[in-house]
């Protein structure tokens, strides 16, 4: 699998993105610069509801104009009329007049202490912009920043295990249950379905065996945890309590445990019960 580009990396997450910025918003125009992180610079890259093609691959130099001081400052900025409007720089005037803009908005994406973007927000009519406005984009520009953050550590581990394992060789058991470990969390913390389907594809092919993503409730209500659950499936593969602690990074002890806990919950007295009455519910194959 290529490892793609920081930038192109943002691009994904930021570019579907951009629709539900606008209509929250509820401006005529919405796009968004992705910032190089070797030169700062950043450049628009995504549009939505442009009627000319100014904007289009418009180079922001951090400190200038609205995008450029929001990078500088790392927080929302705003001007309720850009023509006249005075604390920036009017480098970009002629784009912004090209689309007929009045009030505009820029919001820095910023991951882990470093700016990645900022989407632009966008009026043809004068609008107050608000604290209650910009409450209104704060889900949708964390759940962006987190996106990121998680598609950053996806593809810094498949690019360190590209240079990690030589061709003629495969890694030790132990670092590969930890990637197999690794691959499944991150898979259940991206938004995106089709990545997590072909992370968690990976992570079975490495020998992580399907992915338990839910505990389970007993017709008493009692429930199982996921934790729990994960354990009698790891059991019922034929794995002993060491086996099972190296592929969830558990401690032996800690493995018996859980599996006295979902014993008791149960009522199984042991092991091979349990794994027989996880069968018959249907739980595992």
């Amino acid at each position: 699998m290529p490892v793609p580009s920081a930038i192109e990396l943002v691009l994904t997450r930021l570019a579907p993105a951009l629709p539900s910025w606008r209509s929250v918003a509820g401006t005529n125009l919405a796009f968004g610069s992705i910032v190089d992180p070797e030169s700062g610079t950043g450049r628009i890259l995504c549009v939505v509801g442009a009627k000319t093609q100014a904007l289009n691959n418009l180079e922001i130099v951090t400190g200038t104009g609205l995008g450029g001081r929001a990078l500088a400052l790392s927080r929302p900025t705003s001007v309720a009329r850009y023509e006249s409007a005075r604390g920036i720089t009017h480098h970009y005037d002629h784009a912004v007049r090209s689309e007929n803009l009045v009030t505009a908005a820029a919001v820095p994406i910023v991951v882990d202490g470093r700016p990645r973007a900022v989407v632009y927000l966008c009026s043809t009519a004068e609008l107050s912009l608000g604290d209650r406005w910009f409450d209104a984009l704060d889900p949708l520009r964390r759940r962006l920043q987190h996106e990121i953050l998680v598609e950053d550590a996806v593809h810094a581990r498949l690019a360190q295990m590209a240079t990690q394992v030589p061709p003629q060789s495969g890694p030790g058991a132990a670092e590969l249950a930890a990637v197999v470990r690794e691959l499944g969390d991150l898979s259940e913390e991206l938004a995106d379905p089709a990545v997590a389907a072909r992370l968690e594809l990976i992570r079975q092919r490495l020998g992580g065996g399907p992915s338990v993503r839910r505990g389970a409730v007993l017709p008493d209500g009692t429930q199982l945890t996921r934790r729990e659950m994960q354990v009698l499936v790891e059991a019922a593969r034929g794995h002993t309590n060491r086996q099972i602690a190296e592929h969830l990074g558990l401690l032996p002890n800690t493995v018996k445990s859980y599996l006295q806990d979902l014993m008791r919950k149960l009522g199984c007295a042991n092991r091979v019960q349990a794994i027989a009455y996880a069968r018959d519910a249907g739980w595992i194959g």
